[in-house]
């Protein structure tokens, strides 16, 4: 059973907060916030604060198990921009130059491992495919190049045929006229 905690116009850029989340999606819980808990980002802060919160909201839904038996994994995280805070700044020559102050919402979803659902986004994906179609898709993907010089060699190949015929009609042409 999974759960949710959300952090919501946190006053950071978006772009700051995504790299802390890229560090930790799919990750084990304790390793999660061993990595948030010494990382010196200052989002980090936010970020290990709102894993705690998601532990303790699977707590809640799942109070007959542990947290250390269940294996759990950061599952998903999203970090989307929030309102964006439009100030002027004065400039040279009576300009103003705009400052935005970014927000942004982080969404962290916990799942335990045992509930069959596989950790990581790249082995949903093998799992998801079988083995025999990821090697016809290669055989496919390989033979459309071989496709694309074909039509090139057959392109080259009648533009030399449109010269041939160019060459027999002068060559008639002047036959004709002597």
């Amino acid at each position: 059973m999974e759960a949710v905690a959300k952090l919501n116009n946190y006053p950071t850029s978006p772009r700051k907060m995504r790299l802390l989340a890229d560090l930790i999606r799919g990750m084990e819980v304790e390793k999660a916030l061993g990595v948030l808990q010494f990382n010196p980002k200052h989002p980090a802060v936010p970020m290990y604060k709102l894993l705690k919160s998601a532990i303790n909201n699977w707590e809640q839904k799942n109070s007959d198990e542990k947290v250390e038996d269940a294996g759990l994994v950061v599952k998903t995280i999203m970090v989307d921009c929030g309102r964006v805070i439009r100030r002027m700044r004065p400039a040279p020559q009576g300009r103003g130059y705009r400052i935005r102050k970014r927000s942004n919402h982080v969404t962290i979803i916990v799942d335990s491992t045992k509930s069959g659902e596989p950790t990581s986004p790249k082995k949903a994906k093998e799992e998801s495919v079988p083995v025999a179609e990821n090697v016809a898709t290669k055989k496919v993907s390989e033979a459309k190049p071989k496709k694309a010089a074909a039509k090139k060699t057959t392109a080259k190949a009648g533009s030399t045929e449109k010269a041939e015929k160019k060459v027999t009609k002068k060559t008639t042409e002047k036959k004709s006229t002597k």
